[in-house]
């Protein structure tokens, strides 16, 4: 009988083809000594532990003493094929030439040691596993366990074929769930290459080349999206939380895809190019859908999108920008509507410390835009609303009671004036909305106190941007607001009769000015700005209340004021523009006169009163006339301001570009799609326009002279 054997078996083991285990009954038949290394799946051999008083090759003795020959082994062997055929069965299939025992004797590992020999006779043995080498190649797609074999700081380099297989994969293969990981896992190696300071998560992929690079994020956004939506069985151009929610393998991609969204979210960070951005932006615009359903990584990638709608210089990325922005709000209002207003308000202020002409229209694309987001929700609108226009109160009572410079700057700055053209244009939009309504009155109140702060010549630009959010108060709620007293109260602060001391060919332009200096009052343009901006403010509030039956009232105090102007003012210029003015007002204060008169309607009578005064609008008067033909003279002379350069006004003087010298290197972060365009603007400042800023500037000095 033979001995019982203890059979060592490796852990883990996994074979091509059916498990077998050594520890069956059939496997005691088999000497002690001698096992089975499965550790390589071709099992080519069968090791020996050899004594050292014993010949390897041809004997092995077990514990009781017992030596085997090798034709013994073949004959123990052969008892497999009566008693486990399957076992022998499968011992033939995997080594062709176990009959020459012999030959797979010389195979045998003879470098076993004494402490080998000690751990044999304790029944113990030790047994090398097996390492696979440093590098692995990559196999073919089909392969499934590819990225098991690939272990920590291993990299496999992505080529262009591996990439335009993994595209067909993503669109037609029915594995999308393999592929949708495997293109995530290449876009954070992408992102390794552009973000070389930062600390980035471990990745099997490495990405060398811009062509590359260029394929890797062409894949992850053409293809990944549709791929997407076709694994989770969702309808194209899906949008909806709930049905994302629903789909049953929505758990399996989920961890993947919040992975890939902050990848996007740290790409947009570190690129520099507009179109990429913009490209980058249109494709996150696509994936709000399944942002929505991750909110754990909601507020680091809306922060992203608020700094770029309100920090970037570029028109189209902060348009993108926004609509990321309204799709993400709109997506779930209830869950982050209130997170959205917030950051864009707090973006919106951050970015209105200081206006300046080239900073201006992205300033009123950020009030327009955020005007559109307080729109959607009333009840959270009015929430938002409530605490800051009441922030802005105690900032005006504060300046108002302590009479202190700091209290008096942080009321008397742009942020704070930026802050109520907001709330003026919410206003104004949200005229349905009753509950937000209630706050158009201490916000005029807010405005009127703001004007009579500090009411000096140093602050008049300040004066005439709060009259202007009064009027269009006024216009758009219906409203009446006395705006007439703070426009005829600038007559009086300046002093027309008194010369100017200094000279200026630039006019002077109130739109990105708060506060004038010294030597601002004393050139000869002041008291010209100072003019057009009365008569401008008397246009469009006389317009309001043009075709009201309160009109020849409201205005006796105007044409007292403008009299005694054009009768003590020197300066032919100025009394000719204000007595137009006064012409026109007169002409229309009869016309309602005669007509209010006629009419005999009651005072009581509101309904009537609505509709005589709609009749007279849709009429006409001589102030609505007038009106008309100076608004278009204003037009123009507004987009030619803003078409040559606001900041110089009519004069278009020419400035020289220096060119910046070009930068030679690879070591910074790749391109992203480079572009082949040429910088063309250096040539601007041709010898035409400074011929036309010539004829311009005679025209002004033979104004000035008359």
């Amino acid at each position: 009988m033979a001995p019982k054997v203890k059979t060592a078996a490796k852990k883990n083991t996994s074979f091509n083809k059916k498990k077998i285990s050594l520890k069956k009954p059939v496997a005691k038949q088999l000497p002690k000594k001698h096992h089975v290394d499965d550790s390589d799946d071709s099992l080519d051999c069968i090791k020996f532990n050899s004594d050292s008083d014993h010949d390897a090759s041809s004997l092995s003795e077990d514990e009781g003493g017992q030596v085997y020959d090798s034709d013994d082994l073949e004959d123990e062997v052969e008892k497999l094929k009566t008693s486990d055929p399957e076992f022998y069965k499968y011992i033939k299939e995997c080594d062709k030439n176990l009959s020459k025992i012999s030959e797979s004797n010389d195979l045998s590992n003879d470098d076993d040691d004494d402490e080998d020999y000690e751990d044999e006779e304790e029944g113990i043995k030790s047994e090398k596993l097996h390492k696979p080498p440093d590098h692995l190649e990559i196999g073919s797609d089909e392969s499934e366990f590819e990225e098991e074999f690939c272990k920590e700081g291993d990299e496999s380099v992505i080529t262009l074929s591996m990439i335009q297989s993994w595209r067909e994969k993503l669109q037609n293969s029915k594995q999308k769930l393999k592929f949708i990981t495997t293109a995530t896992k290449a876009m954070t190696a992408a992102l390794q290459r552009v973000t070389v300071d930062e600390i980035n998560k471990p990745t099997p992929y490495k990405v060398e080349g811009s062509s590359v690079f260029n394929g890797v994020l062409q894949m992850c956004l053409f293809d990944l999206h549709p791929a997407l939506l076709k694994f989770l069985k969702l309808p194209p151009g899906c949008t909806s939380k709930n049905m994302i929610l629903k789909s049953k393998y929505w758990n399996k991609v989920k961890m993947t895809l919040r992975s890939y969204l902050t990848d996007i979210s740290k790409l947009l960070n570190n690129v520099s190019s507009e179109d990429i951005t913009c490209v980058l932006l249109k494709h996150l615009h696509q994936m709000i859908g399944f942002l929505s359903c991750l909110p754990t990584i909601v507020k680091p990638v809306l922060k992203r999108l608020v700094a770029l709608w309100s920090a970037n210089d570029s028109e189209t990325v902060k348009v993108v920008a926004f609509l990321c922005i309204l799709k993400l709000a709109n997506s779930d209002p209830s869950a982050y509507l209130e997170l959205v207003l917030k950051a864009m308000y707090v973006g919106y202020i951050a970015n209105s410390k200081f206006i300046t002409p080239k900073s201006l229209p992205g300033i009123n694309f950020m009030r327009q835009s955020l005007t559109e987001m307080f729109s959607i929700n009333e009840a959270v609108s009015y929430n938002h609303a409530f605490l800051y226009i009441r922030q802005l109160a105690i900032h005006l009572r504060n300046a108002v009671t302590l009479k202190k410079k700091e209290n008096i700057q942080s009321v008397y700055n742009w942020q704070y004036i930026s802050s109520l053209k907001l709330w003026s244009d919410i206003l104004c939009v949200t005229l349905n909305k009753k509950q937000l309504q209630t706050l158009v009155y201490p916000l005029i109140q807010i405005i009127v106190g703001c004007i009579k702060l500090i009411p000096t010549v140093q602050y008049l630009p300040l004066r005439f941007h709060c009259i202007s959010m009064l009027t269009k108060l006024s216009k758009e709620t219906g409203k009446f607001v006395p705006v007439l007293p703070h426009i005829l109260e600038v007559l009086s602060l300046v002093d027309f009769q008194k010369r100017h001391s200094k000279t200026s060919m630039r006019p002077m332009d109130f739109t990105c000015v708060l506060r004038l200096s010294k030597s601002q009052l004393q050139e000869n343009v002041f008291k010209d700005a100072v003019v057009e901006s009365v008569h401008s403010s008397l246009m469009e509030y006389l317009i309001v209340e043009a075709h009201t039956i309160s009109f020849p009232d409201l205005v006796v105090p105007l044409i007292i004021k403008l009299k005694e102007f054009i009768k003590n003012c020197k300066n032919m210029n100025y009394t000719r523009k204000l007595r137009s003015i006064l012409d026109k007002v007169k002409d229309t204060s009869n016309l309602i006169s005669d007509k209010r008169g006629k009419s005999g309607i009651s005072l009581y009578d509101l309904k009537a009163i609505q509709a005589w005064e709609s009749d007279i609008k849709l009429a006409g008067t001589p102030m609505s006339q007038y009106y008309d033909s100076w608004f278009k003279l204003n037009q123009q002379q507004m987009a030619r301001k803003l078409t040559n350069n606001i900041a110089l006004g009519e004069f278009n003087i020419p400035t020289l570009i220096k060119h910046k010298p070009k930068q030679n290197g690879n070591d910074g972060p790749a391109e992203l799609f480079p572009s082949d365009d040429e910088d063309f603007e250096a040539n601007f400042g041709s010898s035409d326009d400074d011929k036309d800023n010539y004829e311009e500037e005679e025209d002004y000095d033979n104004d000035d002279d008359n």
